[in-house]
């Protein structure tokens, strides 16, 4: 028995390196004239792509030739519509009449009083919830000792609230105190 060795390797590899040696030896020495025709096609292939390089650069540079006029042409534009708006605003603000804003302010006014009030009654409100905090703390009854166990304890009485009053709170807090 010969000891030979096998090995399992795809078929396709091998193919197409058996192909590339047919072709590769198809030019032979007997015929050099169709390697320089392949050669001669190649650098034709070449030159056309060259060709087409120089066109499309001379194009691109005609196209970045035009942005710098079509920059001024956007500059002037924006300038004049700047100066057009800039023109419209000074006609409007001469031609403001104050009879037409007097309505606006006066509504300003107003809503600037209800503020004032109603600042001034929040701060009324704040004092008497200040005041209603004092007399809670007061009302409260002390902790038991600590030696009574849990247990003996007794719980601290439920505050009560006092009613809401009835009529509106007043403006002011000196109104709040005259009313005590």
């Amino acid at each position: 028995m010969v000891d030979e060795e096998f090995e399992i390797i795809p078929v396709n590899p091998i193919r197409r390196l058996e192909k590339r040696i047919e072709r590769l030896e198809s030019y032979s020495v007997e015929d050099p004239k169709s390697i320089f025709k392949d050669i001669i096609e190649i650098v034709r292939m070449n030159q056309q792509i060259v060709d087409e390089m120089a066109k499309s650069n001379d194009a691109l540079r005609v196209e970045l030739s035009k942005i710098p006029g079509k920059l001024e042409e956007l500059i002037t534009d924006m300038r004049q519509l700047i100066a057009f708006i800039k023109a419209s605003g000074e006609s409007e603000q001469v031609g403001l009449d104050p009879n037409i804003m007097k309505p606006v302010v006066e509504k300003l006014e107003d809503l600037v009083q209800v503020n004032k009030t109603l600042a001034d009654k929040n701060d009324a409100m704040m004092e008497l919830f200040d005041e209603l905090n004092k007399r809670l703390k007061r009302t409260t009854t002390p902790q038991p000792p600590a030696n009574i166990p849990v247990l003996q304890q007794a719980k601290p009485p439920i505050p009560v609230r006092p009613p809401l009053p009835s009529q509106p709170l007043p403006n002011n807090v000196n109104a709040q105190k005259q009313l005590r």
